[in-house]
């Protein structure tokens, strides 16, 4: 009986389809608040504190004790980063990786829930943001590359 009890635990409530999860967040199965406060605003403050913790203990285990900081800023986060251990290294593009990929997932999201969702104020804001965001970090490509 109890061994029955345990399988029942580990097949229903222990086991959460990750692939799921993202593929209902992508078809705007969610609703909008749900999609935007949890999947998109609490989740990425959840992983982007990740981020700041590895890039923190990353800096940390670097001995900073040689490098001039009275130069530019980019030379001296190069020197840091440069310094930086291989495993740190590969965290932190990991950590970025997943944080886009699942930026392009909630963005995606949020925009078929906003078109899901009855009244026009809330989904007409979610979408203003949506367009305002996407060409805000067009602008900022094109300024950092030089381009305008």
């Amino acid at each position: 009986m109890i061994n029955l009890f345990y399988r029942f635990l580990n097949k229903n409530i222990y086991r959460f389809d990750y692939m799921n999860f993202l593929s209902k967040l992508a078809k705007g199965e969610y609703s909008l608040p749900m999609t935007f406060w949890v999947y998109g605003t609490l989740y990425q403050i959840i992983i982007g504190a990740i981020m700041i913790a590895t890039i923190y203990f990353g800096v940390a285990s670097v001995d900073t004790s040689g490098i001039d900081y009275s130069q530019e800023k980019s030379v001296v986060i190069e020197q840091v980063f440069s310094s930086m251990g291989l495993g740190y290294l590969i965290a932190i593009l990991l950590e970025i990786l997943i944080l886009l990929i699942y930026t392009i997932i909630v963005t995606i999201g949020l925009w078929r829930s906003a078109s899901n969702r009855d009244g026009w104020f809330w989904s007409g804001l979610v979408k203003i943001m949506i367009v305002g965001s996407l060409l805000y970090y067009l602008y900022g490509v094109l300024v950092s590359y030089n381009i305008i």
